[in-house]
């Protein structure tokens, strides 16, 4: 017996538990490796915006650069002077040392190097003219008409908008952010005429110094710019206005994903040696916990089928029953009864003793019905002082008559309560199936019409339906309106 006990636990419990873990190492695994590759992705979808982010950063600075250093009085003094040193200084020098800006050149109105400034130091203006000459794409954008209208009305002050050309771009071989601005006034008073400005010409270079600026302020490992593409996805293309690749931007992405695998993988003999322990005290109270579910289970659907206040079943109970009992009675004479109850002056008690009385009251009630019924009847409270019982296996229609005499004189007898003693009363109309009715619609309808015939006879009484008596139209109304008294209660 033990034997063939150890048997059937292996089989039912600790085989589908061994499979059942097995499977959830291999789905656990799968899950960590998924999210592991998730993590990474995201990670390096992360970095990407964030390297958009400072690329587009460096063209707002040097936006705001051109806009401090080009436009300036005595920067259109200086050309019109020739005051070369001053501005060696003031555009060449100072751009370098305070916006890092790895090239600065000065032209005249016809693109002639007047100056040039090399990593922070002077240079002959001619050694970087072919350079310059590659930048007519930004001058041709200068020279449109719609950019001399731009500059005509920063001239005039309609504008705050600094006409420019800035994009990314080749630079002796190199890539490079490049910014080309038209020298002008900003007060306005020696502003040149429009067509005749002077130009200032900024250039950023992306090397090694711009990586290690990139790393540092976005902590990004091991940024680079390169020529051509890498073979790794931790890579940003650098384009310039026409879509164009100039350059590759190159970083060692971040895999927090695999650190996280790498991290956990220690833990998980330790987790499954866990598991099987946290498995076997499931077991363990499994058999309680399902007879502590069972148990709820049976309390839940008692509550929705019985009235709280009483214990009494309620109307979803009236529906099972009823439903139940047509199902299983075949044609003939009377099988089972319908009593509806209707307390007569339960009102008064209710307001003059109140509804804590009214509520005792209706708990007194239902003892008394109950201690009238057989175990086979079913007493339904349908709400407020409404009750109703479903009489099975009546051997006629004497059988719900008696009940009901008997429920009169039982209810008809003073209550002591603790407010007081009261009385009151009961009418009764009753329906038997399958003779009159045949369903619960037709059931519920005729017990109510009984009902309504018992209380405008004198209260205190019962009827039986009979479909004999035809209702004049006005007590149609009357017992229309009763019923719908009754269902809106």
């Amino acid at each position: 017996m033990q034997l063939r006990d150890t048997t059937h636990f292996t089989t039912r419990f600790l085989l589908p538990i061994v499979v059942v873990t097995g499977i959830t190492i291999l789905a656990l695994a799968g899950f960590l490796a998924w999210s592991a590759q998730r993590i990474d992705a995201d990670a390096l979808a992360r970095e990407k915006l964030l390297l958009e982010r400072a690329l587009q950063e460096q063209k707002s600075q040097m936006y705001i650069a051109q806009e401090e250093l080009a436009v300036w009085d005595e920067a259109v003094t200086a050309i019109d002077t020739e005051d070369v040193q001053w501005l060696v200084d003031n555009l060449g020098i100072y751009a370098f040392n305070f916006y890092g800006h790895n090239r600065s050149f000065v032209l005249d109105s016809a693109l002639k190097p007047i100056v040039a400034v090399r990593d922070g130091g002077q240079v002959p203006a001619k050694s970087s003219a072919d350079s310059i000459e590659k930048l007519a794409p930004f001058f041709a954008h200068l020279r449109r008409l719609d950019t001399q209208a731009a500059i005509s009305a920063y001239n005039a002050g309609v504008s705050d908008t600094l006409p420019q050309a800035i994009d990314f771009t080749l630079f002796e071989g190199q890539p490079a952010l490049v910014a080309v601005t038209p020298i002008l006034s900003y007060s306005g008073e020696n502003a040149p005429t429009v067509g005749k400005e002077g130009f200032y010409i900024s250039v950023g270079l992306l090397g090694d110094e711009l990586a290690t600026y990139f790393g540092d302020q976005y902590r990004i490992d091991q940024p680079i710019f390169l020529d051509a593409k890498p073979q790794t996805d931790a890579t940003l293309p650098i384009l310039n206005a026409q879509g164009q690749t100039l350059a590759w931007l190159a970083w060692q992405p971040e895999h927090p994903g695999a650190r996280l695998v790498g991290a956990a993988m220690p833990a998980l003999p330790a987790a499954l040696v866990i598991g099987i322990i946290i498995v076997g005290l499931l077991l363990r109270s499994l058999r309680s916990a399902l007879f502590q579910l069972q148990a709820e289970r049976e309390e839940a659907h008692h509550r929705a089928q019985h009235d709280p206040l009483t214990g009494l079943g309620n109307r979803a109970l009236f529906g099972a029953r009823i439903g139940e009992l047509l199902q299983h009675t075949s044609e003939g004479g009377p099988r089972f009864a319908v009593l509806e109850l209707d307390l007569d002056k339960f009102k008064q008690v209710n307001d003059t003793l109140g509804h804590q009385a009214g509520d005792e009251m209706l708990v007194e009630v239902s003892a008394r019905i109950k201690s009238l019924l057989r175990p086979e009847d079913t007493l339904i409270r349908f709400g407020g002082d409404e009750f109703t019982i479903i009489q099975p296996n009546i051997g006629g229609s004497g059988d719900p008559l008696a009940l009901a005499q008997a429920i009169i004189d039982a209810l008809t007898q003073p209550v002591s309560i603790t407010a007081g003693i009261a009385t009151i009363g009961v009418s009764i109309g009753i329906a038997t199936a399958p003779d009159m009715a045949r369903s619960e619609a037709d059931l519920i309808r005729f017990a109510d019409d009984a009902l309504y015939h018992a209380k405008n006879g004198g209260r205190n009484r019962y009827c039986l339906y009979s479909a004999a008596h035809e209702p004049s139209r006005v007590d149609t109304q009357l017992r229309d309106a009763f019923a719908a008294r009754r269902a809106s209660a």
